[in-house]
């Protein structure tokens, strides 16, 4: 997907980009209006309205007298999906995807207990309806992925609570730009990685989201969490492995 921006909304990655990589540090001042928009050859009112964007970030604050300083790293809106994009480009592609493994550990076992527990019938049978996707997909990494990013998104929908999908979907907008979306348990699972009692890739791969499934339908909230704190443990403990190569 290709993604259009406008000037203001290029100035601002740019300049988000520059303080979240460290080009820029807490506590420097950025350059003044006029300099900035001669750098970005855009208006100063573009470089204004950037600049508006970043402080809404707490990326940065105007101080009188002094100008426009890079806040602390604790101050920034790290769920922001602009600030997380930006940590996503400065950071190697494995890092990030095993911090975003660890969040991801942290927070999603919880929510298929939530959704165990608030499914309706008919979140249950979109949440059926994917993992079946799922069984379709082998050997079609696309349609994989597809699948996947379709299978962890029902689960969150049917918890039915709007800040936990504010949430996912923020940590979500990276893998876009990124192209990461393919880095799921099928993608890094090869055949000597395999481990009893699975038999296969595809045995492994599919049981593990299959127990998922089975313990939202039966609404059972211990057994969901812990599936799925297994299928995600199994995904952070690869990435580390792969860290470690």
């Amino acid at each position: 997907m290709v993604v259009h921006y406008n000037l203001r909304e290029q100035v601002l990655n740019a300049i988000g980009s520059r303080i979240i990589s460290g080009e820029l540090s807490p506590g420097d001042v950025l350059p003044k209006e006029d300099t900035l928009s001669e750098q970005y050859e855009v208006s100063r009112t573009v470089i204004r309205e950037a600049v508006k964007g970043l402080a809404a970030r707490g990326l940065v604050e105007s101080r009188p007298k002094v100008g426009t300083i890079i806040r602390p790293r604790d101050d920034w809106q790290m769920l922001d999906p602009s600030v997380l994009e930006w940590v996503a480009s400065s950071s190697s592609e494995s890092e990030f995807m095993l911090n975003l493994a660890e969040v991801r550990l942290a927070i999603e076992p919880g929510m298929a207990g939530i959704a165990a527990r608030n499914a309706s019938s008919e979140d249950i049978d979109k949440i059926t309806a994917a993992y079946e996707q799922l069984e379709a997909a082998e050997g079609d990494e696309q349609a994989w992925a597809r699948a996947d990013l379709a299978f962890h998104a029902s689960i969150v929908d049917a918890c039915n609570n709007e800040f936990l999908t504010y949430i996912v979907r923020a940590i979500r907008k990276p893998l876009y730009s990124r192209r990461l979306i393919n880095a799921s348990l099928a993608t890094m699972l090869g055949p000597d990685d395999v481990v009893e009692p699975y038999e296969s890739v595809r045995d492994e791969v599919l049981s593990r989201h299959r127990a998922v499934v089975e313990a939202i339908q039966q609404r059972d909230e211990e057994a969901a969490e812990l599936a799925t704190d297994r299928l995600l443990k199994r995904v952070a403990g690869l990435m580390r492995n792969a860290l470690l190569e």
